[in-house]
């Protein structure tokens, strides 16, 4: 089965899988770029995005979460080249992350790539049948159906909560001073309040909240409306004002200065402790004394 998006389009072949619960892998190709669906009797158990959005692949997702490190990722997939396993499977393998982080990210990963699928107006699609087993570490299979209705919604909505926020890229802090209870909040806002704790960037937000693109900035404009965070544009550092750079940059290395000496206070006032404790101690004092009578 093969054809173009324009003449059959995709939520009608992701439904046609569905409905006939076929196995094997689905590839839709589109504004330069490959995605591979893979079905288990019509659900869906994997993705495969384009190794050229490296932000959609699971180590890069997981590693912007926060779960792994940049080594990290590397050593995974230096050992996914030898062995030829899939990261996800790495992971658990090794103990990196937990069965369950992994398969709530691959349920992520499958989102944000139907949902990139959805936008393509003209490309390609086929789909290859043969036998697909969900995989042990991957957790329960993904119905289309459910994914189908999210994606229309995000076709819908999403450009009106896009608009509210800045055109370009931008970043988000809480607003200082303000008294709250987060559990007043809707879900998805509580795991974004809580999840910026971790950066100001807000696609490292949606990540650490393990959500997708749609969610967060809908989840924002949620919080942005309460009046509970700030936003503004993120200037590219080759355009910061040069004396700005410069007094940011004197800043940090006071910074810097201050804790060090601070260090270097602690570790003399410790060593001023021992030598104090091992020259005036009761065995000291009694070797002294003996020395004194002898002579």
């Amino acid at each position: 089965m093969q054809g173009k998006i324009a003449d059959f389009g995709i939520p009608d072949i992701f439904q046609l899988v569905s409905s006939q619960g076929k196995s094997g892998s689905l590839a839709i190709s589109g504004n330069d770029r490959v995605t591979i669906f893979l079905f288990s009797e019509g659900r869906i158990v994997d993705v495969q995005p384009d190794r050229r959005e490296s932000k959609s692949l699971l180590g890069t997702m997981l590693r912007d979460a926060g779960f792994l490190t940049d080594s990290d990722l590397r050593r995974l997939l230096s050992f996914q080249g030898a062995g030829g396993k899939k990261i996800g499977e790495l992971l658990v393998e090794k103990g990196k992350v937990s069965k369950e982080v992994v398969a709530r990210y691959l349920v992520l990963q499958v989102k944000e790539c139907l949902f990139d699928v959805l936008t393509f107006s003209e490309g390609e699609y086929r789909f290859e049948g043969f036998a697909v087993r969900p995989f042990a570490w991957g957790g329960e299979p993904i119905r289309p159906d459910v994914l189908l209705m999210e994606g229309m919604q995000f076709l819908d909505e999403y450009p009106r909560y896009r608009g509210i926020f800045p055109s370009g890229d931008f970043l988000v802090t809480r607003k200082r001073g303000e008294r709250v209870d987060p559990y007043a909040f809707p879900e998805v806002e509580r795991i974004l309040w809580k999840a910026l704790d971790y950066s100001e960037d807000p696609d490292r937000v949606y990540r650490k909240a393990c959500l997708t693109g749609f969610e967060g900035i809908k989840g924002l404009a949620g919080l942005l409306q309460r009046g509970m965070i700030e936003v503004s544009a993120k200037v590219p550092w080759d355009q910061v004002d040069p004396g700005k750079r410069l007094r940011d940059e004197i800043a940090a290395r006071r910074r810097f200065h201050t804790i060090r000496m601070a260090l270097w206070g602690v570790a003399v006032a410790a060593a001023a402790v021992w030598i104090y404790r091992g020259l005036f101690s009761l065995e000291v004092f009694r070797a002294f004394t003996a020395w004194v009578d002898f002579f």
